[in-house]
């Protein structure tokens, strides 16, 4: 399958913010990686599906492959849920385990945190993905005071302007998105500048970029949230990246 990928160059980027819970931020060195452009749509992961990936246990690790088959899923959460199931919007209600699986099938991975807000920020760490400017419901798909205004994800080619400085789409709302890093409160304060991931374990996983139910509090490219890998909400998805 031919996915919509860009090449996020070496070098290095601002990661983090001065807000506590991001702080320091501090200049890393990211090699070069590709990253799709859009978030993975339904059309996408169907042809996962069609390939029997469920079935499959060389896309899955050990943990995701035994917790798949204890419980059953042959789909992500709301497939058949018109709201959310339609060709080119973002796949949701998928798992850490999920994700971490079709990225395998394409022959990727999941982004890092810092990869990841390498590529929604760029080099310079913008606030947003196309800069400082506060966001608006021209730009993103989020719920202003958490109030929702779309009740679901949207298309991946909607909000055009919603682009990173190296032209990733809407990596600010819509869907919260997978990263490969154990999350810990206190990562910000252990990076240096050849950090690559958080590997020291635990039992939550990082997500990035905010939601379609979340504030502009959750838009900002260097806002952290998590949850357990076995999540399957309506309003998480992923994009994938992929070695170079």
């Amino acid at each position: 399958m031919i996915l919509n990928k860009i090449i996020v160059p070496n070098g290095s980027a601002l990661i983090g913010s001065s807000i506590p819970s991001e702080s320091p931020q501090i200049s890393i060195e990211v090699p070069a990686f590709e990253i799709t452009i859009n978030q993975i749509t339904n059309h996408e992961f169907n042809l996962f599906m069609q390939d029997d990936g469920y079935s499959k246990s060389q896309y899955w690790s050990k943990e995701g492959w035994d917790w798949i088959k204890e419980q059953k899923i042959i789909e992500p959460a709301f497939w058949d849920n018109s709201r959310y199931n339609q060709p080119n919007q973002p796949v949701t209600g998928v798992s850490f385990y999920e994700s971490e699986a079709f990225s395998r099938w394409v022959g990727g991975r999941l982004p890092t945190e810092t990869e990841w807000e390498k590529a929604a920020s760029g080099t310079q760490g913008s606030k947003y993905p196309w800069g400082d400017d506060t966001p608006t419901l021209e730009i993103a798909n989020y719920s202003p005071g958490f109030v929702p205004v779309e009740i679901s994800a949207v298309n991946v080619d909607q909000y055009p302007s919603n682009k990173s400085p190296f032209g990733c789409q809407q990596m600010a709302g819509n869907l919260f998105e997978w990263c490969a890093d154990f999350f810990h409160a206190d990562t910000p304060t252990k990076r240096h500048k050849s950090f690559i991931a958080e590997s020291r374990p635990s039992r939550r996983r990082v997500l990035k970029g905010g939601a379609w139910t979340t504030d502009i509090s959750r838009l900002r490219c260097a806002a952290r949230w998590s949850y357990t890998p076995n999540l399957r909400d309506n309003i998480i998805g992923l994009r994938v990246a992929f070695d170079i």
